[in-house]
């Protein structure tokens, strides 16, 4: 699931942002790190940083020449460097004129936000309240992929569960238990809502 999205200038000004996650670092602070992060990319390996995995998220990076698109999203499989680049793109055709004359902090940028509402594909969005959509029982557990099976039964016998408590009760890492957790989601089987700073995955 994509949490957030934040479009960069050069020195790793973030002149837009748009949050799916309300728990996201604030933009500012993210945004230094990443400059400080591809900057040392560039000067210690001499190549542009694509990627960092920080805290069970990953965080794409795009360098396109007037802009740096950061893109934060649960694993390493949940984007396309097809859909960052047209995230980017669309940036740059739109405010490509304002970035080139200087200009860092306009209202106009916000505009973006419903262009990108439009270009991020719905079921990618994370948002902090789905319900399941169908009931997740024995049968269903029964067709679920072997790799979600114990997660499903352990959903099912505690009703609801955090990652933090999946990932203790199976035994296995955080980053594995979400992404289990939010492939219930994906499939309709699981429910997800925010309860304060933790995430809740319900049945």
């Amino acid at each position: 699931m994509i949490r957030a999205v934040y479009i960069l200038v050069s020195g790793g000004v973030c002149v837009f942002s748009r949050s799916y996650d309300p728990e996201l670092a604030d933009p500012y602070l993210l945004s230094s790190f990443v400059s400080a992060m591809a900057s040392f990319s560039k000067e210690a390996m001499g190549d542009d940083l694509r990627g960092i995995e920080s805290d069970g998220k990953f965080i794409f990076i795009a360098d396109h020449k007037q802009v740096t698109t950061v893109v934060i999203a649960d694993g390493p499989d949940e984007v396309t460097s097809t859909l960052i680049d047209y995230i980017g793109l669309n940036f740059i055709s739109r405010f490509g004129k304002d970035i080139q004359q200087g200009r860092q902090n306009l209202p106009i940028f916000d505009k973006f936000t419903e262009v990108l509402d439009k270009l991020i594909p719905e079921h990618l969005k994370f948002t902090d309240s789905v319900k399941p959509r169908e009931p997740l029982d024995s049968l269903a557990i029964v067709e679920l992929p072997k790799e979600l099976k114990d997660i499903a039964m352990l959903l099912v016998r505690e009703r609801s569960i955090t990652e933090k408590k999946a990932a203790l009760e199976l035994g296995i890492s955080l980053k594995k238990s979400t992404r289990l957790l939010e492939k219930l989601v994906n499939l309709g089987r699981a429910g997800r809502k925010l309860e304060g700073r933790n995430v809740i995955y319900f049945v």
